[in-house]
């Protein structure tokens, strides 16, 4: 981790879901990455950024998970053209829990994305040279 222009998640960023396990990175290019975060809820749909799961219980983690790697398959599906080179897709769920999403598959790693500048949907920069999370 280098010192030279280090900028971390903002407590606004992190009221808008960044930053917040679980979320969605796409790599850009090298070294840039953007996150969508990801919201479970229940009834009301939140005006938040990022993806939203819908679940019929917030503590039923088993289809939660379910709903939620449905939805990340459908992101993926519009964000790709089927012409284009595909954008690299990340699922992030925790440090050292990830599934990476090439070929219509999810796979496993225990490496997530890190560092680089992180941006929103916006292109605007969340982060620089640091973990894309914030441990509270």
């Amino acid at each position: 981790m280098s010192a030279h222009h280090l900028i971390p998640l903002s407590a606004e960023q992190r009221a808008q879901g960044y930053g917040t396990f679980p979320y969605v990175i796409l790599r850009i290019t090298g070294g840039v990455y953007m996150q969508f975060p990801i919201h479970f809820y229940e009834d009301k749909n939140p005006e938040k950024p990022g993806l939203r799961v819908r679940v019929d219980s917030l503590t039923n983690e088993k289809q939660n998970f379910s709903n939620l790697f449905n939805v990340v398959r459908k992101f993926h599906q519009q964000i790709n053209p089927l012409d284009a080179k595909a954008l690299k897709m990340c699922l992030v769920l925790a440090p050292f829990v990830a599934y990476f999403f090439e070929d219509n598959a999810f796979t496993f790693s225990d490496e997530i994305p890190e560092g680089g500048s992180l941006i929103d949907s916006n292109y605007k920069v969340l982060a620089l040279n640091s973990p894309h999370f914030v441990i509270d």
